[in-house]
């Protein structure tokens, strides 16, 4: 063997070495649909919450053990469909992620919809923050489970389903490294 092939050889078993310690970004996406209608005693209030539990979702727990991040780069939600009894022509929020549903006071703000246009196909975009991965990162360390929760006004009653599509990454090891 020369002296060039076994520096090459070095060259690639280090590379491989390298990548056998890699992290890498998946992309993914957690969708609820909240079925969003007025109250008729508050007609002009709106409340409705999801249940998120991360381990439903297979690109949590394909990786669950080498999950070193988890954030939510942003989330779209959009007016899906109108129900015969609606009368609103404007909603507006706010999206939040809470642990538990008695527990307002530590409400982590996705983001507001404010004077959306309640017609199918209107949609806001909420940009993540570090303080949303930050809790969506320790909810995945803990019992990997939170709530969504939309609230808010509308100007007549409320009955439509709004989808929530929350655009998720994980950053895991692939493997031990040297």
């Amino acid at each position: 063997m020369t002296r060039r092939t076994v520096a090459r050889s070095a060259i690639a078993i280090a590379c491989v070495a390298l990548l056998s310690a890699c992290i890498v970004n998946l992309s993914f996406e957690m969708k609820k649909t909240f079925a969003v209608q007025s109250d008729p005693t508050a007609p002009t209030s709106v409340a409705q919450n999801q249940l998120v539990d991360l381990s439903q979702y297979p690109e949590i727990a394909a990786h669950k053990s080498q999950i070193k991040s988890l954030d939510l780069d942003y989330a779209v939600a959009t007016i899906t469909a109108i129900g015969a009894h609606n009368t609103a022509t404007k909603v507006s929020g706010s999206l939040k992620l809470r642990l538990a549903l008695a527990d307002k006071a530590h409400d982590i703000k996705v983001g507001d919809l404010t004077n959306v246009n309640v017609a199918p196909g209107s949609s806001v975009r909420l940009n993540g923050t570090p303080e949303l991965d930050a809790f969506l990162f320790q909810q995945l360390q803990a019992e990997g489970k939170f709530y969504a929760v939309i609230e808010g006004s509308v100007d007549g009653q409320a009955d439509l389903t709004l989808d929530v599509d929350m655009h998720s990454s994980i950053g895991y090891e692939t493997g031990s490294g040297l």
